[in-house]
C-alpha cells in the first residue's frame, strides 16, 4: 500500500512538472496583445519634392577677337590726314591716303593755297613694311587761280607797283619723305622735294613793273620751288 501511494505521488509530481510550464507559456502568450487588434500604424508620407534650383544667368560667350597680322599698311589701308606746308598736294587741307600694298600708296589732297583752290594726286613707293618707312613719291597738282580780278601789290620801294592775276596752273611734284603709323593708328607723313611748273606762267602782270624783290617773290610763291609738308591724322582698319 505504501508503495502504491508513493508511485501515485511521483506520477502526480511528474505531471505537474510537465504541464505547469506549458500552461504558463500559453497564458503568457495569450496575455500579449494581438497585432490585428491594435491601432493600424499610418504609412510615412512621401517627402515633398524640392523646388527646382533658380536658373543661373550666364553671360553669352564672347567671340574671340580676330587679331590681324602682317604689315601695318595691310592692316590699316585707309588714312585721313590734315596737311600743312609749302607746295603740298593739298595746300592747307585734308589728304586721303590709300595703301594699295604695303609698298605702294596713293595720296589724294584738296585744299586752299596761295594759287587758289588746289587738288593733287601722288603715288609713292614705301621701302619698308614696318611702322616707319622712307618713301619716294611722284604726283601732279592743279590750282584754280584767283580769277580775272587783278590783285594790286603795294610796295613803298616801287612807285610803279604792279597789279597781277594768278591764273590756273599745273605742277609736277617729286618728293622723298617718311611715313609713320603707330599701333594706335596715329599717322605722320613728312615730305620734302621739288614742284615743277608744267603749265604757263601763273603770274600775269596786268599793270606796273615789278622790281627785283617782287620778281623773286613771284618765283618763290607761284613758280617752281621747293616742297616742304607735314601731314598728321589717323589710319583706319
Amino acid at each position: 500500500m505504501t508503495l502504491l501511494v508513493r508511485g501515485l505521488a511521483l506520477a502526480l509530481c511528474a505531471a505537474v512538472w510537465v504541464v505547469g510550464p506549458r500552461q504558463a507559456l500559453a497564458q503568457g502568450t495569450d496575455s500579449l496583445p494581438s497585432m490585428d487588434e491594435g491601432t493600424p500604424v499610418a504609412a510615412p508620407e512621401p517627402p515633398l519634392p524640392l523646388p527646382p534650383p533658380p536658373p543661373v544667368l550666364q553671360n553669352p560667350p564672347k567671340r574671340p577677337t580676330k587679331r590681324l597680322t602682317g604689315p601695318i599698311r595691310a592692316q590699316r589701308r585707309l588714312a585721313l590726314l590734315g596737311e600743312v606746308g609749302w607746295n603740298g598736294i593739298a595746300g592747307f587741307g585734308p589728304n586721303l591716303t590709300y595703301h594699295l600694298d604695303p609698298h605702294v600708296s596713293f595720296d589724294l589732297g584738296a585744299g586752299l593755297s596761295l594759287m587758289g583752290w588746289k587738288v593733287g594726286l601722288r603715288g609713292r613707293y614705301n621701302f619698308l613694311t614696318g611702322p616707319v618707312t622712307p618713301f619716294i613719291g611722284l604726283g601732279a597738282m592743279g590750282a584754280q587761280g584767283f580769277g580775272d580780278s587783278p590783285i594790286p601789290l603795294e610796295d613803298e620801294k616801287n612807285p610803279d607797283s604792279p597789279s597781277i592775276k594768278i591764273l590756273p596752273s599745273a605742277w609736277l611734284q617729286m618728293v622723298g619723305g617718311v611715313d609713320w603709323i603707330a599701333p594706335s593708328g596715329f599717322t605722320l607723313v613728312g615730305a620734302a622735294g621739288w614742284a615743277s611748273l608744267l603749265s604757263h606762267d601763273p603770274v600775269q602782270v596786268v599793270s606796273g613793273t615789278p622790281n627785283a624783290e617782287e620778281k623773286q617773290a613771284f618765283d618763290v610763291v607761284w613758280r617752281s620751288n621747293i616742297v616742304l609738308t607735314l601731314a598728321l591724322g589717323y589710319s583706319f582698319r
